[in-house]
């Protein structure tokens, strides 16, 4: 096997997410005809059609480069690799993932970007290599749909997670002006094909020759396809579906609450700016967010910048969270370095397995600071305090307070607290938006609240407001 150059496959693959990211973000704002809101709402039509065919053109790039990486990484796992090119290799499975969690944009940007439609088309880890199943009946099927300008057809099997279905179809109607999205599965090989045809004679005949030829097999298949059309259907439907109880795919044994909430969320992407900034110029970059959440930027570039970086911020969050009175010049306790080992720091990069990521891609921050980020020449690093977080939602309206570590281990002996954060032994519990009562059995700080802060860089203030103004529907 040729020798690979993995310099220029990096800066290939920096080069593609930056014109995708264009292509996301400005490529139709940037024609005249297109400039401002005005001339957008006049030529809406013609807008919207630009704007699907600069997604798919980011949706080829991306679906090559996925494709041309996998690929070299199955010959190099064929021909093997010696341990001292195995750092590389690694390398190329994390390129991979960079462009799998950037493709996942297209799904965002597909579901008017809301977090909630978004959890209902990724339903977990994803698992295999994309080579492995049906891919290329799926590109032809897409890439069929995607000859019809209204159209954009996003072959789901791309992004970083599992998918509900093989491919998201959205579609606008220039009658109307409004955009329907479809989930469709697609079934190949013969017994497939025969089985929908079966299906779509709808006569008994039919489906007693397809029983007669497959057996109990094909009885089998003939279910578990019915099943998944259904929970497909049913979970179609939850897409944009108003606040309220609904029926839960996954689980018909429990609802689906779908929670209203208008509240206005505010960012800290200036401040993440602000700090790498600092840190190239390797000056002290380290702040912290709203009195709870600490945060540094880290030069990795320089082995020296990185271990002085990872230390500024643990003693940092030790003044701001352990021992504030030190910023006073009181002495170090003599355990300083145990202590500041203790502090549990938080890699922004731990949150591309988060599926309420917001699209990487589409980051508000200059494109140097984010291809940074992505390739690891710059580290964002961070240290959330619970107690600080319980105080502020106090301050803020919003009674709360930490569980203690026996109330923990019974509520988890009991199955209650699934999914939500554990510190240490403890839960952040808070009130209900129409109570300030605050209640033995939760709620609990979900995950989702924790990754908005940490990953998607949402002010805590901003994510009590979201908790505040849920408005729970009534059942009837």
């Amino acid at each position: 096997m040729a020798k690979i150059d993995y310099k220029a496959i990096e800066n290939s693959i920096q080069n593609d997410l930056l014109e995708c990211r264009r292509l996301f973000t400005r490529s139709v704002t940037d024609i005249p005809k297109y400039s401002t809101l005005e001339k957008i709402h006049k030529n809406y039509p013609d807008f919207m059609r630009e704007c699907f065919k600069a997604h798919k053109t980011a949706l080829k790039i991306l679906v090559d480069g996925i494709l041309r990486i996998e690929n070299l990484i199955t010959q190099i796992n064929v021909t093997g690799v010696p341990d001292s090119g195995k750092n590389q290799t690694v390398k190329l499975e994390y390129w991979k993932y960079l462009l799998e969690v950037s493709y996942n944009a297209l799904v965002w940007l597909a579901v008017g970007m809301d977090r909630s439609n978004v959890k209902k088309i990724f339903k977990g880890p994803k698992f295999g290599n994309i080579t492995h199943q049906n891919i290329q009946s799926v590109l032809i099927y897409v890439n069929q749909l995607n000859e019809d300008p209204n159209v954009i057809a996003i072959p789901l099997d791309f992004c970083s997670f599992s998918p509900i279905c093989d491919v998201l179809k959205l579609s606008y109607f220039e009658n109307d002006k409004t955009l329907k999205v479809i989930c469709i599965e697609i079934k190949s090989g013969k017994v497939n094909d025969e089985m929908l045809e079966t299906i779509e004679s709808g006569t008994m005949d039919a489906y007693f020759r397809f029983f007669d030829t497959y057996g109990k097999t094909g009885i089998k298949q003939m279910e578990r396809f019915f099943r998944q059309r259904k929970m497909l259907e049913k979970s179609q439907k939850l897409i944009n579906a108003v606040p309220g109880i609904h029926e839960n795919p996954s689980n018909p044994q429990t609802d689906l609450l779908i929670l209203a909430n208008e509240a206005k969320i505010q960012h800290f992407s200036d401040k993440v700016v602000e700090l790498l900034d600092k840190s190239e110029r390797k000056e002290f970059a380290v702040d912290q967010i709203d009195n709870c959440l600490a945060l540094g930027a880290i030069n990795a570039e320089d082995k020296e910048m990185l271990m002085l970086g990872e230390y500024d911020l643990r003693l940092y969050a030790y003044h701001s969270f352990i021992n504030p009175s030190t910023l006073y010049r009181a002495p170090y306790p003599k355990d300083l370095h145990v202590i500041l080992d203790t502090i549990k720091l938080s890699d922004w990069r731990e949150g591309f397995s988060s599926v309420i990521l917001y699209p990487i891609i589409l980051r508000q921050i200059p494109n140097q600071s984010l291809m940074d980020l992505l390739f690891c020449r710059k580290i964002i690093r961070l240290c959330f305090n619970p107690q600080r977080f319980v105080a502020l939602c106090n301050e803020n309206g919003l009674k709360a307070d930490l569980t203690s570590t026996k109330e923990t281990n019974r509520l988890k002996a009991r199955g209650i607290g699934k999914g939500c954060v554990d510190f240490d032994g403890h839960f952040i519990r808070h009130s209900l938006s129409d109570s300030s009562t605050i209640f033995d059995e939760g709620p609990f700080l979900g995950e989702g609240l924790l990754h908005e802060m940490l990953y998607n860089w949402v002010h805590p203030k901003s994510v009590i407001e979201q908790i505040k103004q849920v408005s729970f529907p009534k059942q009837e």
